[in-house]
């Protein structure tokens, strides 16, 4: 009755539910009128903005006990959708297992988002600066859709080819595969690497001009496997760089592969055009950042 009072006089109605199916099935019914809501602060800012209007109803995850807490679950660390960035940032687990992540966290807003802000809701947001991160560790999202959970990688689920990703889908948790050598010593040493670097803007809670991410091993004679790129910013979804990544699978970099994979990513990166940056300056950002990157373990 109350829900239905607030209806009538035109003011947002909360629905509560208690279990993840629960609110995926208030969300389908009531569609685009509806958003799932956690820790807020990326809708609050949408709204303040004017960028969105306030949906007439309001879906409560706070309930949910599914949705929250950090665990190791077999080869992956299993992140609820719930979890706030700033208890990301500090969990033993994703410090020995998660780098990349935590670091990315770090760039994300100023502390006081980062204490209400939740991992999910990053995710959700489809243009979030942790998920570079994500995506160049391999990470999956695990989410609710009709009867049961389903898990994609993070990259599929964002770039939602294919009905892969649908508007109604809950965001349970995200896993991140443990490495082998996770937390012993330094990355070089254990002949891995991985980097993160964003150019934007920080204080205003806003996707970032440009984000990057990546992470591979070395392996013994010198050839780069299992490598990952990543880039984000702006309006476009973050995307994996796969045309890069196979020109570096195998290869010993030089100032000559550095070269080609400068361009190849300036090739591939399909970057978004705003009043804030073009795209042939995020680009030529997203190439200069992960060449950069890599000339750094050149010369170490």
């Amino acid at each position: 009755m109350a829900m239905e009072n607030a209806e009538r006089a035109g003011e947002t109605a909360l629905h509560e539910p208690k279990t993840a199916e629960e609110a995926w099935r208030v969300k389908r019914s009531l569609g685009h009128a509806a958003s799932y809501v956690s820790g807020g602060t990326l809708l609050r800012t949408q709204w303040e903005n004017g960028l969105k209007s306030m949906p007439r109803h309001l879906i409560s995850l706070e309930k949910i006990g599914e949705l929250s807490g950090i665990r190791l679950a077999g080869a992956h660390v299993r992140i609820g959708a719930a979890a706030r960035l700033n208890e990301c940032r500090a969990h033993p687990l994703l410090l020995r297992h998660g780098g990349l992540l935590v670091r990315a966290i770090g760039e994300i807003a100023a502390p006081s988002v980062r204490h209400l802000a939740t991992l999910g809701g990053n995710v959700s947001s489809l243009t979030g600066d942790a998920i570079p991160a994500l995506m160049a560790m391999d990470a999956s999202v695990i989410f609710f859709r009709e009867r049961c959970w389903r898990t994609e990688s993070v990259r599929d689920w964002i770039q939602g080819a294919g009905a892969v990703r649908e508007p109604d889908d809950l965001i349970g948790a995200i896993a991140i595969p443990v490495r082998s050598g996770d937390g012993e010593g330094d990355e070089e040493a254990g002949g891995s690497f991985e980097f993160y670097e964003k150019v934007g803007r920080r204080e205003a809670f806003t996707p970032s001009l440009v984000t990057v991410a990546g992470q591979g091993m070395v392996s013994d004679d010198g050839a780069l496997r299992d490598i990952r790129l990543s880039a984000g910013g702006g309006s476009a979804l973050p995307d994996r760089l796969p045309a890069a990544e196979r020109a570096l699978s195998g290869a010993r970099l030089s100032e000559e592969m550095l070269a080609v994979i400068h361009q190849t990513i300036k090739d591939q990166y399909k970057a978004a055009e705003d009043l804030f940056a073009g795209s042939g300056y995020r680009k030529e950002a997203s190439a200069n950042l992960i060449t950069s990157q890599l000339w750094k373990r050149l010369k170490s």
